[in-house]
């Protein structure tokens, strides 16, 4: 039975397809296990070098902490300076400087020091002569060589007494005393071997394959027993050896899988030498099949030819040897409409829209109305509408939100809700432009079209924060901006938008804030009593003393009104807000501490609190234990004390026309930037800024509470010249301190 052209080009080339693609899926997996065996190798490197820098450091800091100990300690300085015997009380305070050197060393170890002098050995385990001191010849050698002998040394057995029987495997630290002149005596701190090794086996974990510790000879730290033979050092390609520079010692990584993938790796050579031949031999079969089929293809080019000849005189004196002429006439078309939609995709649409609305929302681009209809056009979007509303929507507590998710799934969670948004905006008869400008902050263009008003806009958006809630995990806050009948006027709704989310510590988390809400908010009783409770994070975060005063006169403010629970939720979230802003800039420690422990108990207390006495009562006690906590933690620092004095001082010299910065870096013999830096990290406040508000809150209560002229209130402040003094008053207190005076008496 005779096949049609399609079957018999179909069946020709089945064998070879099934041939070349059985043997490129056997070359996949022989290059498949070679890719694996790179990164199985990377992997036993990065598990090596981990254990290196981890070994590394603790060494280090061990040799740190021995090197201050013996140049700051007395009692370890007397004993290798002294010619003569010490009283027994002098070796027992010298054995518990040992005790607690010992104590504070990162792995287990034993420390002795030899005086040269006197020729005795000191130990925790008492004070013998040198030669009945187990470790003799090991430390009669290295007190012989030349220098200060620096490092760490490979393995060694080592005893305490001669007449010990067990002998343990140590690494040595030896330090000459003193370090330069002289010497006088050693000290010498052992490590244990087998200390060293639970560390490696703890810090690998389960990871794939052992460490392997080598000294810098390449003997392994670790024996089977007296007299057992060394481990072997595998050589296989994916155990992977790293030197330190530090101690001379190497680490050798790798694992049992390592054997299988070398298995694999060997086949990966035939397999692609089949794989070139294979191919070749089915170049040679395509094309042997190609000519075969291509008989027909070529008696119908043949007619065409002949065709176009007759049907056009242009074509006859051409020497046309393409017959497949109208295929590439065909391709040419195909190729033109591709260049054409591939330059559409070149232009990238989706960044495009977005670098256009926020160069028109941010006010860097005027839009007129014709302007606005070609641009539109371009990015493919509408451009009629009535009126155009301008909303925020904001993460609420993104820093939780981009500690539960990683940043893939931060990308789908705001793709879910941008796609949320649109349909929500479809079901209300809107056409929404919504972009992420920001991370924790989508901004959307509202159309208003067949007398749609902001009633649509606020139902939109509490539609799609109810959705959020109910089916993300989390919450958003959203501002809404006044409408805007043009182009224009957009970019003035956006700032409304923006400024209205921005009251989220007012209004709580999940919050719809318009224009109408703000105006709302701002006839009520609560704001005048938000600026104290910022006072209380204010004050707690410098560390002033006062805070306590602060919060107390809070209560009193709000114990003159009357507060539904709802405010004293906002009052609390206020100072919340900046309690986390204040302390921003202070270490890790501290805001993993008001993160992690005290905003849930503030929050609480915000919502379980049935009085505003109870209120009062737990929230003083609460940041009572705060403030100590982060005393504490900010004592741990060296510098804290050292600022603290420098606070000290300007409180106590403020009047003192020449204090400056300058003067008290000479006074505290520190750099003055380095000295401003550190103020501002403790304290929250600039140095000048902080001496500025020390003089004027003292100028302010001599203004109220004395008739002393104002040019004498300024030197008593530190003033020289009273219109400086005036200047810096009414930057401060907004009018000059003789009018603020007057008005107070008034």
């Amino acid at each position: 039975m005779r096949m049609n052209l399609y079957y018999r080009m179909l069946l020709s080339y089945t064998p070879i397809f099934f041939v070349v693609i059985s043997v490129l899926i056997f070359s996949f997996y022989s290059v498949f296990s070679s890719s694996a065996e790179n990164q199985l190798r990377m992997m036993n490197e990065a598990i090596a070098v981990k254990v290196l820098q981890a070994i590394d450091a603790n060494l280090k800091s061990a040799e740190r902490m021995v090197i201050k100990e013996v140049n700051i300690n007395r009692s370890l300085s007397d004993f290798f300076t002294s010619a003569e015997d010490q009283a027994l009380y002098d070796y027992f305070r010298i054995s518990q400087n040992m005790d607690e050197l010992s104590s504070i060393l990162p792995f287990s170890n034993s420390i002795y020091l030899y005086n040269a002098n006197t020729g005795m050995v000191l130990s925790r385990s008492g004070l013998s002569p040198l030669d009945q001191f187990g470790d003799r010849p090991f430390l009669e050698s290295v007190y012989r060589s030349i220098g200060n002998r620096s490092g760490w040394t490979d393995p060694r057995t080592f005893k305490e007494f001669n007449h010990d029987t067990v002998e343990e495997q140590v690494v040595s630290l030896v330090k000459l005393y003193p370090y330069s002149g002289e010497k006088q005596g050693m000290i010498v701190i052992n490590i244990r071997i087998q200390a060293l090794l639970r560390f490696v086996k703890e810090l690998n974990g389960n990871e794939a394959g052992p460490v392997l510790l080598l000294g810098s000879g390449g003997s392994p730290f670790e024996k089977s027993g007296p007299g057992a033979a060394e481990p072997s050092v595998p050589e296989q390609e994916t155990f992977v050896r790293t030197k330190s520079v530090y101690t001379g010692w190497a680490y050798v990584s790798g694992g049992p899988g390592g054997r299988q993938l070398s298995l694999l790796s060997g086949l990966n050579q035939v397999w692609m030498i089949v794989g070139l031949s294979v191919t070749a031999c089915g170049l040679l079969w395509f094309t042997y099949i190609t000519h075969r089929n291509y008989k027909p293809i070529q008696m119908i080019a043949g007619r065409i030819r002949n065709y176009t000849k007759r049907k056009s005189g242009e074509l006859v004196g051409r020497a046309e040897k393409d017959e497949l002429k109208f295929i590439e006439a065909a391709i040419d078309g195909l190729l033109e409409r591709a260049g054409q939609y591939e330059q559409l995709h070149k232009d990238d649409l989706h960044l495009r829209r977005r670098q256009m609305l926020f160069d028109w929302l941010e006010g860097h681009k005027a839009l007129p109305a014709a302007q606005w209809k070609e641009e539109m056009a371009r990015l493919q979007l509408p451009s009629d509408f009535e009126r155009l509303t301008a909303a925020v929507v904001e993460i609420d507590r993104y820093s939780h939100f981009t500690a539960a998710y990683n940043a893939s799934d931060r990308y789908l969670l705001t793709f879910v809700l941008s796609n949320v948004l649109q349909e929500i905006a479809q079901g209300e008869g809107l056409y929404v432009w919504n972009e992420w400008l920001e991370p924790q902050q989508m901004t959307i263009i509202f159309y208003q079209e067949n007398g749609a008003g902001q009633e649509r806009v606020r139902d939109a958006m509490s539609k799609l924060q109810a959705w959020t809630a109910d089916n993300l995990g989390f919450t958003v806050s959203a501002g809404i901006g006044s409408e805007a009948p043009d182009p224009e006027e957009a970019p003035q709704s956006y700032a409304e938008a923006k400024e209205h989310v921005s009251y989220k510590p007012v209004f709580g988390v999940g919050a719809l804030i318009g224009s109408g809400d703000l105006q709302f908010k701002a006839k009520g009783r609560i704001f005048p009593h938000l600026q104290s409770a910022r006072t209380v994070a204010k004050s707690l975060r410098t560390g002033d003393g006062k805070w306590q005063e602060h919060l107390l006169q809070l209560y009193q403010e709000l114990k003159k009104g009357r507060f539904s629970q709802t405010d004293i939720d906002t009052v609390t979230s206020y100072m919340i807000y900046h309690l986390h802003k204040e302390m921003m800039d202070m270490s890790d420690e501290v805001n993993r501490l008001l993160q992690q422990e005290y905003v849930p108990e503030l929050e609480e207390i915000a919502g379980g609190s049935e009085t505003l006495e109870e209120w009062s009562d737990r929230l003083s006690a609460a940041l009572t234990r705060l403030e100590v906590r982060v005393r504490s933690l900010r004592s741990v620092k060296n510098n804290y004390a050292l600022i603290g004095q420098v606070k000290e001082y300007i409180e106590k010299h403020y009047a003192d026309p020449n204090l400056s910065l300058n003067q008290i870096s000479d006074r505290f013999e520190m750099n003055p930037r380095y000295l401003s830096r550190l103020f501002k990290e403790e304290f929250g406040e600039k140095f000048i800024d902080y001496m500025l508000r020390v003089r004027l809150e003292e100028a302010q209560k001599l203004l109220l509470h004395t008739s002393l002229p104002v040019q004498d209130i300024a030197e008593r402040v530190g003033y020289v010249h009273v219109i400086s003094f005036h200047r810096a008053f009414k930057n401060m207190y907004g009018q000059p301190p003789g009018h603020y005076r007057k008005r107070a008496d008034a």
